[in-house]
Formats: structure tokens, C-alpha cells, sequence
């Protein structure tokens, strides 16, 4: 299904990599929050549980395939969750997906543990401003260098977050947008027809089950390049596949492992990276799938693309060998993404 793009192809600016500067060029950033910041993040993690509202919202990616936009109608009840509709044209009406309510005790922003954003960045409240029409208050996160990694503006009189930006390394250059254009308050919302949940057979492991799987073979490192830690575990028992999930508060990334070789079949429409063996889709998420060691690698991330392949980097790789057709398996996991979060759930529609 065709999408009308609501921005039009821009060309991805290459970052240089100058030499190092000293250890003391860059003075140590002082890591102390703000509470204030602290405060507003922790509002807007619990507002959707409390909030119900009706809003379109836009999403858009800048990456090497250049930018990617969906426009969303989301109906959110906060009872039970999101149904979420990609706006497409009049005669390609878009997908439709619902995310259940989050239970988790894990406060979160946008997919990204707060614990883990509040780890890696410094959070500044920077006061209010407005933004559609509302009072919003503004939070950044920066990285030790100073350089900026997000900004958050709030809703003073809801808490629901507004519009998020995330930066490169550089602090410059935006790499994903989200931004309500309309929100409408409701009293109350009740979702009538409810699309399927989570699919039957994925179970939380969590963290107390990676050294026992670690010793059985599988990876599952603590900590990839950009500060990108693991903090949860999921297992698939109908194809006998494990989710490790990772993030740093703002990027997030999920690697699905499977016994088995990768069917070259299953990489249609991916395209080669310098990696032998290692495919790569760019996109809302990203994919990038490989097999190494008698293992079937799915990684589905917003991570940039630089920090992208420094991560792909960090896992084992090995040359592709030809495989039989009793030997072949597709990477089969991209179906795991229907629920990991809103924009997982419409991926498959939005390329």
C-alpha cells in the first residue's frame, strides 16, 4: 500500500570525522538534572494512562533513504490504549493497528525507558512556550559534550507529550520528529472494536534469565555502541526466538535471535551493506538482518544510520555460505515489531 509522503526526499548531510580533541578541550558536563525537568518527564511518562484525547500526529525519519513521513490518527483511550490510523490518500486509505495500554511499571517516553534517559543525558527545564495552540513546557537532554541530543515539549495543563526532536551527534542535525498537529482533549474515550493484541507465545524473560541464556549461546551483551543498554528480554515459544531489547532513553533497538540461516529469499527489497551477509532497510523502524554462527539476526531500531552500523559491528558476523532448501529459514520476526510500539505496528506499511 502506497503512502502520500508529507515531505519530500532530502539529501542525508555526511558527518566528518575530525581528530580527537584532547581530554580537556571538552570540559566534564555537570550531570545533575534539573527536578524540574525531572519532573515534567515523569508527568508526561504517566499522562497517557490518566488522559484520553483524539489528535493527528506526524512522524518523520531523515536517513540515507531521506526523509520518511506518516501522518497518524491516533483515538487514545487511557484505559485501554491507542488505535492508531496511517492517513493515506482517498483511494489508499491507510493501515490501522492498536497498541494495548502499557503495564509495565517502567515510566517511559515514547518507547524509551525514563531510568535510562535520566543515565545517559543531562535534562534541562527550559520554561514554556506554546505550541498548537496549548502552554507547553520545554525539556532538553543533553550529552556530555554539551552538544544537544532532545527536545521535549509538554503540556503544561495535560502532561501528554506534544512533540519530541531527536538529534545527531553533531546536536544539529535532526534525525526523527514526532509532533502532534491537532490534540482534542476527551472526558472519556471507549474503543469499541479492538484489532488484535499481542501476538499468542511471547513471554517476558527479563534480565535475570541473559547469564543462562549467554551460556547457551545466544548474545545478549549488556551495552552496544551508543549508549544503548539492554533492559529487557522476550521469548517467541512459537518459533523458539528471543528479543533483547535496548535502549538509552531515546533510541531504541530490538534484536530478535533464531537458531537457524538466513533464506537469502527473506531479504527482497533489503539492500546490501559493506558487511557481507548483512542486509539493511532503511526506514520507520529500520532493519537490518544478518546470520552468523548458526544464528538468524533481526535488528529493528530509530537508531541514526551511523550509530546504526556501529552497532550492526558490535554482533558476530561471517561470510554468507550456500545454503539447501532444508537448511533455509526466513529471518521471520519482523511480525514481533507489530507490537513493540506504535510506529513498530505500522511499519510494514510505512517502508
Amino acid at each position: 500500500m502506497s503512502l502520500n509522503r508529507l515531505a519530500v526526499l532530502v539529501s542525508t548531510a555526511l558527518i566528518g570525522i575530525g581528530l580527537p580533541l584532547p581530554a580537556t578541550a571538552v570540559p566534564a558536563l555537570d550531570r545533575e538534572d534539573s527536578p524540574q525537568a525531572v519532573s515534567w518527564l515523569e508527568r508526561a511518562a504517566a499522562a497517557p494512562n490518566r488522559v484520553s484525547y483524539h489528535g493527528t500526529q506526524i512522524i518523520t525519519a531523515w536517513g540515507p533513504q531521506g526523509a520518511s513521513s506518516a501522518m497518524l490518527d491516533i483515538v487514545h483511550a487511557a484505559s485501554q490504549g491507542s488505535e492508531i490510523s496511517v492517513i493515506g490518500s482517498p483511494s489508499s486509505p491507510g493501515a490501522k493497528a492498536f497498541v494495548q495500554r502499557a503495564t509495565s511499571t517502567e515510566a517511559s517516553i515514547d518507547g524509551g525507558p525514563l531510568s535510562l534517559l535520566q543515565a545517559t543525558y543531562k535534562l534541562v527545564y527550559k520554561c514554556c512556550t506554546d505550541l498548537i495552540g496549548r502552554t507547553a513546557v520545554l525539556v532538553e537532554a543533553l550529552r556530555d559534550d554539551q552538544t544537544l541530543a532532545a527536545r521535549f515539549w509538554i503540556d503544561k495543563a495535560t502532561g501528554l507529550l506534544l512533540q519530541r526532536q531527536l538529534f545527531g551527534v553533531d546536536g544539529k542535525t535532526m534525525v526523527r520528529a514526532t509532533v502532534f498537529t491537532e490534540l482534542e482533549i476527551e472526558d472519556s474515550q471507549f474503543i469499541r472494536h479492538l484489532p488484535p493484541m499481542t501476538p499468542n507465545g511471547v513471554e517476558p524473560l527479563g534480565l535475570g534469565k541473559v547469564d543462562s541464556l549467554r551460556s547457551e549461546g545466544w548474545v545478549c551483551t549488556p551495552e552496544l555502541p551508543a549508549a544503548l543498554k539492554l533492559y529487557d528480554v522476550h521469548q517467541d515459544t512459537t518459533n523458539d526466538s528471543l528479543q533483547f531489547s535496548y535502549s538509552d532513553g531515546l533510541f531504541n533497538v530490538s534484536v530478535f535471535e533464531q537458531r537457524g540461516a538466513l533464506d537469502p529469499a527473506a531479504v527482497a527489497g533489503f539492500t546490501p551493506t559493506q558487511t557481507p551477509g548483512v542486509y539493511v532497510r532503511y526506514g520507520m523502524p529500520s532493519y537490518v538482518v544478518w546470520s552468523s554462527g548458526g544464528i538468524v539476526y533481526t535488528l529493528i531500531g530509530d537508531v541514526p544510520p551511523d550509530a546504526l552500523g556501529k552497532v550492526i559491528e558490535a554482533f558476530p558476523h561471517e561470510l554468507p555460505v550456500h545454503l539447501s532448501t532444508v537448511q533455509r529459514i526466513g529471518s521471520g520476526l519482523a511480525k514481533i515489531a507489530t507490537w513493540l510500539t506504535p510506529m513498530g505496528a505500522l511499519s510494514p506499511k510505512l517502508g
